[in-house]
């Protein structure tokens, strides 16, 4: 790496690791610096060579984040939204979502970082953001908690659900990777048959934010003002509509993964 290179990637980690918190309007500031608006895709529907591709069972990466320094914070978190303070569950959904940021060390710095979360009526706190899976550009899978541990990355259904990021700025970028999308389906099949879910417990994060609606495990115990979907401000709209049609239409024809 020639040393210009170098000197422009450490001033870009001071950078990102400067800032201590991430606040709602953090959140849409990325929205508009890296959501282009969406470009066409190559179809609407599951692409044949997708379809078509052997099942890869997937290969975790572990690359933990220190979720036993957090352990008090949660025990509050669950029992505050969920009230059931354990950390430890048996999943029975999946969450998938798209990272809005570039790469794959970016989104673990921020959950590193910490951010203000919000605490229902009492306003935010200080917390960690955090998702059991997360998979990068070229499909690897990074896993940053034990999938057997609570995370915090899908408001309303932390408590039963497991999340898993996709490095991506936006749905667009995302189709663009058949490898990463790829990845992301084998995953869901191996969580699938290892926790016994069904696809319809396969849940969108824009689904998730819609709320009671649409997903019946959403739940909410500190807000009275919206205990059954996410405020307008904070709708999701990660990972896009098309790539959840994929997804099912993925999964519709050849289901859980097979014994591994």
């Amino acid at each position: 790496m020639r040393w210009w290179r170098l000197t422009l990637w450490i001033a870009a980690w001071f950078m990102t690791t400067a800032q201590t918190t991430y606040t709602d309007e953090d959140i849409k500031a990325m929205k508009a610096r890296y959501e282009r608006p969406p470009r066409p895709v190559l179809s609407a529907d599951l692409p044949r060579k997708l379809l078509e591709r052997k099942y890869e069972a997937p290969r975790l990466v572990e690359w933990m984040l220190p979720y036993q320094d957090w352990e008090e914070e949660y025990h509050q978190y669950f029992q505050r939204h969920y009230r059931d303070p354990r950390l430890t569950f048996k999943p029975s959904a999946i969450v998938m979502h798209y990272t809005v940021t570039p790469d794959a060390f970016s989104v673990r710095n921020m959950f590193l970082r910490g951010c203000k979360m919000s605490a229902g009526d009492k306003g935010t706190v200080f917390g960690h953001v955090s998702v059991q899976l997360m998979i990068g550009p070229s499909g690897n899978v990074y896993q940053l908690l034990p999938l057997d541990r609570r995370c915090t990355g899908a408001y309303g259904v932390n408590h039963v659900a497991l999340s898993i990021e996709m490095v991506a700025r936006n749905e667009a970028e995302l189709l663009s990777r058949p490898d990463q999308v790829f990845s992301s389906f084998c995953l869901v099949r191996s969580l699938m048959r290892q926790f016994d879910i069904p696809a319809n417990k396969v849940y969108a994060h824009y689904e998730v934010s819609a709320g009671r609606s649409v997903v019946s495990e959403y739940t909410d115990y500190a807000d009275d003002t919206y205990p059954d979907r996410y405020p307008p401000a904070s709708a999701r709209t990660d990972p896009g509509k098309t790539y959840m049609r994929w997804l099912r239409q993925y999964l519709a024809r050849v289901g859980p993964a097979p014994q591994e």
